[in-house]
């Protein structure tokens, strides 16, 4: 039987035409023409590691946290996890504490309580000083999982959402709406933490579970690698450990704020302790992927080790979530946890399958392939991906050089490839008559039928689509 690379030769003079001019052909030419020629075979990249426990993945040791001061954060859409826990219990008037404070302030019109405090030492006046500024503080800007700002972006650290879903042409909403994907992303001087969630299916409850995951697992991150208070981890163990506690804090916030079930992919990155390099520590479940580009080996799939590349994926199943999908517990059939070498100027960043799959060179239609094996398609998908960072949409460049280029690139390219179906679905007549009266509902539903049918020819997969990236820079 002939290999894909015999099937291909054929096609691939197509490719080689002069007469091509179309911007998507010509990418295929590139990707394409890297896989047959087996330049992908000559890369040395560094490995990804990866296994279902901590204890499966060798450990690397871990470089110091320089600070444990946010530089950038960012969450969305639409409020992101900050729309979510609004019950969570800050410092309130019945705070013991708050008490302290009010003790405090009555000093200097209390005779008898200025002269306790006078006979304590100096020591202890200045520590009960910084002790009530600093929960003065906490009430004046409460944190929301560990962070006091949401809305402090950089274009080294970046994220954003949007719906390829038609409009309907008569209410004017998305089809799918709301947009049910979350994403947060947290930076200090070297170091970071990108989360992104996909809420399964459509609704309120979808979207809430994906804000609660990346609420509760955020809060939990913070508040155990990067304070003061505790030790920085040591080794990826130790952070792979945290990052499995912090899927479980993210479930039990699910279950909280009564959501349904959300995939979650989580990264910290942290230095090593070999200088200008760095670890990216994953822990996923779920179809939400994340990849690490670099400018000398391309672009590497993090997640990987959850799903089989050597066999065809469903892309309806999701192939584990966060959430009561029993009635309390997950599905974590396909968590992983894996870890990889970073390096100065990589950017390391997360996608929902509404990119991910528009990724896909079968999804994506790419000109001239036929059909494929499994992980030819995901080795093709890399490679695609890889192309348009280094080339853009319009296969001239320039390469991307910053996360929000990168995040802004890829939404442009699923939103350009999906352009077609939507304007499909958006016909008027599929929900009017000729006389612009709306048909009844049965009559709307039996027309999309039809016209679906007639759209497996049309590239591109409509979802709703969110990257989440950083940049690794040196602190600057």
């Amino acid at each position: 039987m002939p290999s894909f690379r015999q099937k291909f030769s054929g096609f691939f003079r197509q490719f080689s035409a002069p007469s091509e001019s179309r911007n998507d052909e010509n990418a295929s030419n590139r990707f394409i023409k890297k896989y047959l020629t087996g330049h992908e075979v000559q890369k040395y990249e560094p490995i990804i590691l990866h296994g279902r426990t901590p204890q499966e993945v060798p450990p690397q040791q871990l470089g110091r946290i320089k600070s444990y001061e946010v530089v950038s954060s960012l969450t969305g859409p639409h409020g992101g996890l900050i729309s979510v826990n609004q019950t969570e219990k800050h410092l309130s008037a019945s705070d013991p504490e708050i008490n302290f404070i009010d003790n405090l302030e009555d000093d200097s019109h209390n005779g008898e309580k200025k002269a306790s405090v006078s006979t304590n030492d100096s020591t202890d006046e200045t520590s009960n000083v910084e002790s009530k500024q600093n929960i003065l503080k906490k009430l004046r800007h409460p944190l929301v999982a560990g962070v006091e700002n949401w809305n402090v972006p950089h274009t080294n650290a970046y994220g954003a959402s949007c719906s390829l879903y038609e409009v309907h042409p008569i209410t004017h909403r998305h089809t799918g709406d709301p947009i049910a994907d979350c994403f947060a992303i947290v930076t200090r001087a070297n170091s970071a933490i990108m989360v992104l969630a996909d809420g399964v299916n459509w609704g309120v409850k979808s979207r809430t579970a994906a804000r609660s995951a990346v609420h509760g697992c955020v809060d939990y991150l913070n508040k155990t690698i990067f304070t003061a208070e505790k030790e920085s981890p040591k080794n990826t163990t130790d952070v792979l450990v945290t990052l499995l506690r912090s899927f479980h804090a993210a479930h039990n916030m699910i279950l909280q704020e009564e959501g349904t079930l959300t995939t979650l992919t989580a990264i910290v990155v942290l230095p090593s302790t070999v200088d200008n390099h760095y670890v990216a520590c994953c822990c996923n479940v779920g179809d939400s992927l994340g990849y690490v580009y670099s400018s000398k080996y391309g672009v590497r799939e993090l997640t990987q080790g959850s799903h089989d590349v050597h066999r065809m994926r469903d892309m309806r199943d999701v192939m584990g979530a966060l959430g009561p999908v029993d009635g309390h517990n997950p599905e974590l059939s396909n968590l992983t946890l894996s870890i990889t070498q970073v390096d100065l100027d990589d950017i390391v960043f997360i996608t929902s399958d509404g990119v991910s799959d528009n990724l896909d060179p079968v999804v994506g239609h790419f000109t001239g392939l036929p059909s494929v094996e499994a992980y030819q398609r995901h080795k093709l998908s890399l490679l695609r991906t890889e192309d348009l960072i280094r080339n853009g949409v319009s296969g001239k460049g320039p390469a991307v050089d910053t996360a929000k280029d990168l995040v802004t690139l890829l939404l442009d390219f699923v939103t350009r490839l999906t352009a077609a179906k939507r304007r499909i679905l958006e016909d008027m007549e599929i929900y009017a008559d000729a006389n612009g009266k709306p048909l009844a509902q049965g009559e709307v539903r039996q027309k999309r039928k039809e016209i679906i049918r007639k759209m497996f020819g049309v590239p591109g997969k409509l979802d709703h689509a969110t990257v989440v990236a950083f940049k690794i820079n040196s602190g600057k």
